[in-house]
């Protein structure tokens, strides 16, 4: 798994709250809580299915706000 973006100032809002396929769909009281958003992938070395993992985080904090897994890339 390998990071594919992060995400923070005005397009965070707007990017974790694209319904999936195309997004997360994290909710607004989520999404208030964070300041960053980091979305990982999946590559074809892995095993399985192929996935975007999408993660809020706040401040410093090592450990997300939210998470979501979305299938596909």
């Amino acid at each position: 798994m390998y990071v594919i973006e992060e995400i923070v100032g005005e397009k965070l809002k707007s990017a974790a709250m694209l319904v999936p396929p195309f997004g997360p769909g994290f909710a607004e009281a989520e999404v208030a809580k964070a300041d960053r958003l980091v979305v990982k992938g999946s590559s074809f070395k892995d095993p399985g299915p192929d996935f975007c993992l999408f993660e809020l985080f706040a401040g410093s904090d090592p450990k997300p706000v939210a998470t979501r897994r979305v299938g596909g890339y």
